[in-house]
């Protein structure tokens, strides 16, 4: 990042946007996802690592490319109580500095021109879902940094993966032209949302603890502020790693209570009510 001059002293200029990767005891993953974000050809970017209770190894992962260097890199913890996604991506999105905040999970690598399609289509009041495609766990076996940094993974999309995110794609822009409120399509693993907008509906909806359906709410809430939705999902797509590299992620698979009731309960406000901040 460039800096600009001020009373004769170089002050750093924010990042134009920051990454929040959610993660849980998944370090060689998280290595890879960053190794892919290493990679991007769009260079003005952070990235804060938002982990919800995870040991050491993962300390040690960001550790690791914090000292590196080729991007800025931070990371939130809190105390491992279960699913808490909302409430550890919310502190992630307070430690970070972007004006557009790219929402990803920690097992999830990027294409090279991931971050470069974001920046481009994300401005004000705008926030831009994407798709994903899941590498099969015969090949996450095979999987190490070198071939990542090599970008191999980015060969793994089958046909069949590519026609699911076109179909996905025109299924979002019909359903935003009918003015359906639940499109476009949206996973945790690739939105991103002006600053100033999610801050608008403070953020995640703490209340789904351990539930999910948190990326569909905040989806929601956004097009009832008036957001610009806008569909990624035939250009900016992710590479989620199967469980099989890091098997602890395991240890956590209880069932979730069902979210459904508190979904699709009547008289949501637009802004939660306990999310960024305390309403």
């Amino acid at each position: 990042m460039q800096g600009v001059r001020e009373g004769g002293i170089i002050a750093p200029l924010m990042p134009r946007v920051s990454v929040v990767l959610s993660t849980f005891n998944q370090p060689r993953a998280l290595a890879f996802a960053l190794i892919g974000y290493q990679r991007q050809a769009f260079r003005d970017f952070e990235v804060v690592v938002a982990d919800d209770g995870s040991d050491g190894e993962t300390r040690a992962v960001v550790e690791e490319f914090r000292a590196a260097g080729t991007f800025p890199v931070k990371h939130v913890w809190q105390e491992n109580r279960g699913f808490r996604k909302a409430r550890i991506v919310n502190e992630g999105v307070r430690a970070s500095e972007g004006r557009i905040l790219v929402l990803s999970d920690g097992d999830c690598i990027p294409p090279s021109r991931f971050l470069e399609a974001h920046a481009e289509r994300c401005g004000e009041d705008t926030f831009c879902t994407g798709g994903h495609v899941m590498l099969t766990a015969d090949y996450c076996r095979t999987l190490d940094r070198e071939k990542v940094r090599a970008g191999e993974y980015e060969a793994q999309a089958t046909a069949a993966d590519l026609r699911h995110l076109r179909i996905t794609h025109w299924k979002n822009l019909l359903g935003i032209w009918m003015g359906n409120k639940r499109k476009p399509k949206v996973y945790g693993r690739n939105i991103s949302v002006d600053r100033g907008l999610f801050y608008r509906i403070n953020g995640y909806d703490n209340r789904f603890d351990g539930f999910g359906k948190e990326d569909s709410d905040l989806r929601n809430r956004l097009r009832r502020a008036g957001a610009r939705p806008v569909s990624l999902w035939g250009r900016a797509w992710v590479y989620h790693v199967d469980d099989v590299c890091d098997p602890r992620i395991r240890e956590r698979r209880i069932p979730r209570r069902d979210a459904s009731a508190y979904y699709n309960r009547p008289d949501i406000p637009v802004r939660c009510v306990d999310g960024l901040e305390k309403s």
